[in-house]
């Protein structure tokens, strides 16, 4: 009997597991359907297209496919998140594409996310299950009893340490690591040491209340990290080697030996570097730390045959670094000059011209200062080449006529010339001819003249135009002057006498060729801004010869200059003119008041007018050259 009832129990307690296995289910799946819908429902609320009625029979279509379909012609958007392989058939009449999308996700296992505007269907994924984790303790006996099945470790830990107030230390990576265990009636001890050994793990009590797991010799490093002086919130290093800081009440003295374990360098305190500080920073590089640590105290460090050395600055210098600081882009010509008085302050700073280099001694913290100032102004300098185009233009002009007569101390002789123009000297028998010809009209008898009577004829017009044109191309780099200079030297001969002697004085003369220069000369100094704009500071002098007062005076000069600013764009062409001389004369000779009546003013004067005007202009082109 009592095996009957034994067996009746069994099925009954069967059928309850396989009944509550099912009202889960179906409890779950109620659940995904219920947030489904709802999801479905916002959707409509944000597009009322999803409410347009489609009429659609498909026979072996990819759900993928569907989606799209319908996501093209009602204008819904729709993104689909799951391989083309499922397939469905299926014919509907007036039907929302809401209920669509309902029945679709029902019957095939899918899921739907809504951003904004933007329904993504996806498969559906149940929710993990957590393994059922059950450990008991008994305070009284101090005794633990446990059973769990591919629980993951931190529950295990976190769970352990609530019920039984002993703290147990994982570290991050192994937060997801599954164990299993079963102990009765352990003491805490042995349990932990039993969940470590079952599980390859290796546990390390650290003291009374707090134990260390971790796997191999790898971890095990990671769990020393406990042993540190900051916890890893406080102080961390990435795998680029770069440093987190946020401790607000911490000491040198005990941030060093951690920050060097963690990196893994090597270290020697050469004093005893006790001062409380706070830092945060986030993410910087180890020297960059110590910069920031040492900043506002007497400590200083340097790297020696790869050992950290850190130590106090005294009066002798103690702890000094030397550093060669090459330059990359420059050179190291007149870099002492630009570096402030306060970098120098305490650095020894030596130019190398050999390795276009500096070579710098004194505290670290100086030197790291100096190389992030010459790091910010080693840059790369830009060439510009300028093209010049110099014009300069003479128009000119001469006009001469008149008749001039008169006696000479000997007889003239007759010469002249026809074309270009006409310039005669007539002698005395070639006037008297000429009067000649005229004594035989009427009554006139105009004589003859002496035999050293002359007379000029000149009647002549010139025009000239001179254009000089030169295209010289300068280049310099940026902030540097260029210089662009032409010109002429004449020469002129200056005499000096020399009495010697004074009973009987000989007088000497002695000379010597002189020269004077006259030249056009130009000066750029241009300035590239960041937005590729010139600035362009010319300075532009022009000196010319004018005639000599004597044979053997110097030439005279005259001297036009002008200088300006100007701002212009990258490969844009400005043109400097205004650089103008004009020169202009007019004179007439001849008898008084007979020489202001037209046409006898041609007889009884002679008249010269001229004029002259030249033109400087200068075009400058500059170009900045990558």
């Amino acid at each position: 009997m009592k095996r009957y009832l034994f067996l009746i129990s069994a099925l009954i307690l069967f059928f309850s597991f396989v009944c509550l296995g099912n009202m889960h289910a179906q409890t779950t799946d109620s659940l995904r359907l219920s947030v489904l819908k709802e999801t479905l429902d916002r959707a409509v609320q944000i597009d009322s297209s999803y409410n347009e009625k489609m009429d659609f029979s498909v026979s072996n279509m990819s759900i993928a496919e569907l989606f799209k379909n319908i996501a093209k012609v009602s204008g819904v958007n729709i993104n689909v998140n799951f391989s083309a392989e499922r397939s469905i058939t299926c014919n509907f009449k007036q039907i929302r594409i809401i209920d669509i999308l309902f029945f679709v996700c029902k019957e095939y296992g899918l899921d739907v996310e809504l951003v904004g505007n933007i329904l993504s269907v996806n498969l559906y994924r149940a929710p993990i299950k957590e393994p059922k984790l059950k450990i008991d303790y008994d305070p009284d006996k101090k005794e633990v009893s446990f059973d769990f099945t591919d629980a993951k470790l931190v529950n295990v830990a976190k769970s352990f340490s609530q019920k039984t107030g002993v703290n147990i230390v994982v570290p991050q990576k192994l937060f997801a690591y599954k164990v299993s265990s079963f102990g009765n009636s352990m003491a805490i001890d042995e349990a932990i040491q039993s969940i470590a050994v079952v599980n390859a793990l290796i546990a390390q009590k650290k003291d009374k209340t707090t134990w260390t797991m971790y796997q191999g010799n790898e971890d095990k490093n990671e769990a020393q990290q406990s042993r540190f002086s900051f916890s890893m919130d406080e102080l961390s290093v990435d795998s680029l080697g770069l440093v987190t800081a946020r401790i607000s009440n911490g000491n040198i003295r005990n941030i060093l030996p951690d920050i060097c374990r963690r990196l893994k360098l090597n270290y020697f305190f050469t004093d005893n570097l006790d001062h409380p500080t706070g830092i945060y920073v986030e993410k910087v590089d180890i020297n960059s730390f110590l910069k920031v640590l040492f900043t506002g105290t007497n400590f200083t460090w340097r790297i020696e045959n790869g050992i950290y050395l850190f130590g106090k600055v005294n009066e002798n210098g103690s702890l000094s670094s030397i550093r060669v600081i090459p330059m990359k882009f420059r050179t190291v010509d007149k870099v002492m000059e630009t570096i402030p008085a306060e970098l120098k302050n305490g650095v020894e700073i030596l130019t190398f011209p050999d390795l276009n280099s500096l070579v710098a001694s004194g505290d670290q913290r100086k030197l790291m200062q100096l190389i992030s100032f010459i790091g910010e102004i080693d840059k790369s300098v830009p060439l510009i080449s300028i093209d010049v185009i110099i014009v300069d233009a003479t128009d000119s002009s001469t006009r001469e006529a008149g008749v001039s007569m008169g006696l000479g101390k000997e007889p003239a002789t007759t010469s002249g010339t026809l074309s270009p123009g006409v310039n005669f000297s007539l002698n005395a028998n070639s006037v008297n001819k000429l009067i000649n010809s005229f004594n035989g009209f009427g009554s006139i008898n105009l004589g003859k003249v002496s035999p050293n009577f002359y007379m000029g004829l000149k009647l002549l017009e010139e025009n000239g135009k001179v254009l000089l044109r030169s295209t010289p191309k300068l280049a310099t780099l940026n902030g540097h002057k260029a210089t662009l200079k032409s010109g002429e030297t004449k020469y002129y001969k200056e005499t000096q006498t020399n009495i010697i002697g004074t009973q009987n004085p000989l007088q000497s003369e002695s000379y010597q060729w002189k020269n004077v220069e006259a030249s056009l000369t130009l000066d750029i100094v241009p300035y590239v801004s960041l937005d590729s704009c010139i600035t362009l500071k010319i300075d532009l002098s022009q000196s010319e010869f004018t005639e000599r007062e004597s044979e053997d005076a110097p030439p005279g000069a005259t001297t036009r200059s002008f200088n300006s600013i100007i701002k212009v764009r990258n490969q844009e062409m400005v043109l400097l003119g205004g650089i103008e001389k004009s020169l202009s004369n007019q004179s007439s000779s001849g008898l008084p008041l007979i020489a202001r009546i037209p046409i006898l003013k041609w007889l009884f004067g002679s008249s010269s007018k001229s004029k002259k005007l030249q033109k400087l202009n200068i075009f400058i082109k500059p170009s900045i050259i990558e």
